[in-house]
């Protein structure tokens, strides 16, 4: 079992507001692609590829590369630690 520490999830203010979208949307099944990401938060498809890459080794996001080099990315809400981060943002988020 790997031990997900905060600093692999938070590395930088721009995961962190990745992290906060996706959890935004959680429940919705929705499924991005690394251009429409970085569109929606500002930043740039290279930096979308070098902050997603820790997420999808902690497996809190799924990853498809499609034949045109297309790169589709979701929240993995079937993983136990997805699940965790979802109900701990949901329950952060009331207080």
């Amino acid at each position: 079992m790997t031990i997900t520490r905060l600093t692999d999830l938070f590395q930088s203010k721009a995961q962190v507001r990745l992290v906060e979208y996706l959890l935004d949307n959680a429940g919705s099944q929705r499924v991005f692609n690394q251009a429409t990401l970085a569109n929606f938060l500002g930043l740039s498809p290279s930096t979308i590829a070098r902050i997603v890459e820790p997420l999808v080794k902690e497996k809190i996001l799924l990853y498809e590369r499609f034949e045109q080099g297309m790169k589709i990315f979701a929240l993995n809400e079937g993983e136990e630690r997805t699940k965790v981060l979802v109900d701990f943002y949901r329950r952060l988020k009331e207080l």
